[in-house]
């Protein structure tokens, strides 16, 4: 699975890297994150060290959101070419103890979403890469992100053989699925059936 995070960065890194100044200062789906800012972010993750990371924890005030976003916002000013370069060539970061590995597969499909897709592009990775993330998500989403989307309800892939949950169906492609568990609200138009009402 590390093999598949180390092939989705080296794509995110040449397609980046393909784009102009005024896609690189785009936003983002990430609030207030331009796409420069999720390529910055996920340079820290595949770099990362548990002494890094607990010295971005601290001067972010011991709040773990906080402390990603001024590493990303730090980060982001290096050019984005040795970004680029630097994140193809990350060993890959750590698996931070009681996370699936496929967290830090999910890591790069979903910041490829978020930094291509407001871009009119798609992430470009098949359907089987997002299922064991949406595995690890069902199981941990809800510490990652804060909130758990997909409660209550029952998501089926249509794309790829994986469904998971009870409850009214959300339908629609693994990738947008993943998405969604990971509080992108922005596939709802992508999704279809009845578990759709209340999100």
């Amino acid at each position: 699975m590390r093999g598949e995070a180390t092939r989705l960065r080296h794509q995110f890194a040449d397609r980046i890297e393909s784009l102009d100044e005024s896609a690189w200062n785009a936003q983002s789906w990430c609030e207030g994150w331009r796409v420069r800012d999720v390529l910055a972010h996920l340079v820290w993750g595949a770099e990362a060290t548990y002494l890094s990371m607990a010295r971005d924890l601290l001067r972010g005030g011991l709040q773990p959101d906080r402390a990603v976003t001024m590493a990303a916002k730090t980060l982001s000013e290096v050019p984005v070419p040795e970004l680029a370069d630097r994140l193809r060539s990350a060993p890959g970061g750590i698996r931070l103890p009681g996370f699936p590995v496929a967290i830090g597969l999910g890591d790069v499909l979903v910041h490829s979403a978020d930094a291509f897709r407001p871009l009119g592009m798609l992430e470009n990775a098949p359907p089987a890469d997002a299922v064991p993330v949406l595995d690890a998500y069902w199981q941990r989403g809800r510490t990652i992100f804060h909130t758990a989307p997909q409660r209550g309800r029952r998501l089926v892939a249509t794309d790829i053989e994986w469904k998971r949950g009870n409850g009214p169906e959300v339908r629609g492609k693994a990738m947008d699925l993943l998405l969604l568990v990971a509080n992108r609200r922005q596939v709802l138009s992508g999704l279809e059936g009845p578990g759709l009402a209340g999100l």
